[in-house]
């Protein structure tokens, strides 16, 4: 009954450690079971509770050590701004925000007033003296002019939400760079250094530059 109730635990433990490799291990317990191993069984036991135990979590495997990639443009693709927490700079979220914040506010804007102008184009060329513009500055322009303003204000539209998708892929080639940097190691070997530059120059004239020695290797 003891080794019944142990190999009942064991399975459960390696299950919950090893996931579909917990099949095999379950197997193996079948045999030492029906070999009678009380002892061996107890030990598989308690060696799957200490694996079950030792097991990193869902955040301290997303989170924890260098950042992945991958994990960054997929984060800051479903949310601008979690890709940039996510690589730990923290310092960028605000300014992911003010600029994507700021293009959305200056879209709202300019689509309302391109709206107005539509509108009050319309209603002045449809020959119905019901409908003409009474609001300022609409009633003030012609048919000419409403309609330039109105193409005009299209064009911020459509140059305000191209700079949205813009901003908003930037932010994820920004989580993909800064979480590639986080693996890169620059050691001693690797440096750069500026110092005054001496060339010959036309009629063989001494010009003063400026060189930049980069160093590679050891």
């Amino acid at each position: 009954m003891r080794t019944s109730h142990l190999l009942l635990l064991s399975v459960r433990y390696v299950r919950a450690a090893a996931g579909w490799h917990g099949v095999r291990a379950a197997l193996y317990l079948a045999v030492l079971w029906a070999a009678g191993d009380g002892e061996a069984l107890g030990q598989m036991a308690d060696t799957s509770a200490a694996v079950a135990a030792n097991r990193p979590g869902f955040f301290q495997r997303t989170f924890g050590g260098y950042p992945n990639p991958r994990t960054a443009v997929v984060l800051s693709l479903a949310l601008p701004g979690a890709g940039q927490l996510y690589n730990k700079k923290w310092w960028k979220t605000p300014i992911v925000y003010g600029a994507l914040g700021a293009l959305v506010y200056s879209e709202v804007v300019n689509v309302q007033q391109y709206r107005a102008l539509r509108d009050n184009y319309k209603w002045l060329v449809d020959d119905d003296p019901n409908t003409a513009p009474t609001e300022p500055p609409y009633n003030q322009l012609d048919a000419t002019s409403l309609r330039r303003y109105r193409d005009q204000w299209r064009r911020y539209v459509e140059l305000n939400a191209i700079g949205i998708g813009i901003a908003y892929f930037l932010t994820a080639a920004d989580a993909f760079v800064d979480a590639h940097l986080a693996r890169f190691d620059v050691d001693e070997a690797l440096g750069w250094q500026l110092r005054p530059s001496i060339q010959p120059g036309p009629g063989g004239a001494p010009a003063v530059g400026l060189g930049v020695s980069v160093r590679l290797g050891r």
